[in-house]
């Protein structure tokens, strides 16, 4: 049983060919939610590209907007605060990306389970998707590690120092009356800049330098792994052939020696 045509399925496509492609009978719900089924290349290719595009507006339009308005002369800092209500250092104007980009993971790898399953390939390579997941996973839990240790040296720091001055001054009470002790106390003062630049607002708590941290490690490795997923994408998975058999191409229309090849068959 052939699924192609030699006359358009949809006359505002007439390029597709093959009945599977046709756009009206596309389940978007199936297709991102429903792992178990089978979805066609040009389906995929649809659902892949509102998920792509979902993500790129989500997140260069809000980044955008913020940047221009700044340079109007609007007070945009808080949209660059993080909401503390969701515990991780986002910007409150990527909160929308980031959450979008969780479920487009999941709903990427059910559109690639679907897609190997009607092209006859393991539906194990789908996994190949999740990868850039696992990775900013990886890297935030190693971040989060690195970010407490860092916090915990910190605070072993200051405590030290502490001591040390506790013990300085104790040391240094006898000769605070002397003229050169006196000296060097005026010029320390008259020199704040020698103490090093300050830091506006309290310190980070733990938590705050654990989450820094890990998001700092984690973002990097999703998105240059992320990169190497798309290029696999869309010149492997969205060119495989519908039903496993064909060449790998892209789009969804016939040769000239295939339309004749059809043609014969059907008269």
């Amino acid at each position: 049983m052939t699924h192609h045509t030699t006359t358009a399925i949809d006359p505002h496509r007439p390029w597709i060919r093959d009945e599977r492609d046709d756009p009206s009978r596309m389940d978007w719900a199936q297709t991102l939610f429903n792992p178990l089924g089978m979805t066609g290349k040009l389906h995929f290719s649809r659902a892949w590209t509102f998920m792509f595009m979902g993500r790129l507006v989500l997140f260069i339009v809000p980044v955008f907007v913020a940047f221009i308005a700044g340079l109007a002369g609007a007070d945009m800092s808080g949209a660059w605060q993080p909401i503390k209500a969701i515990g991780l250092p986002l910007p409150a104007l990527l909160v929308p990306f980031f959450f979008f980009t969780l479920v487009t993971e999941l709903t990427s790898w059910v559109a690639h389970v679907r897609r190997f399953a009607e092209a006859n390939r393991s539906t194990l390579k789908a996994a190949i998707v999740l990868i850039p997941l696992f990775l900013g996973l990886a890297g935030f839990a190693l971040g989060v590690v690195a970010g407490t240790a860092q916090f915990d040296a910190q605070q072993a720091k200051q405590a030290a120092a502490v001591e040390s001055a506790a013990t300085g001054d104790a040391a240094g009470d006898a000769a605070a009356t002397s003229p050169e002790a006196a000296g060097e106390e005026a010029n320390e003062e008259a020199r704040p800049e020698a103490r090093g630049p300050r830091r506006n607002g309290p310190p980070p708590t733990q938590m705050e330098m654990a989450m820094g941290a890990g998001m700092g490690l984690a973002f990097p490795l999703w998105a240059v792994s992320s990169f190497f997923v798309m290029l696999w994408t869309l010149l492997h998975v969205a060119r495989m052939p519908n039903g496993g058999v064909g060449r790998f191409r892209t789009g969804s229309d016939l040769t000239r020696d295939e339309q004749r090849l059809k043609s014969y068959e059907t008269a």
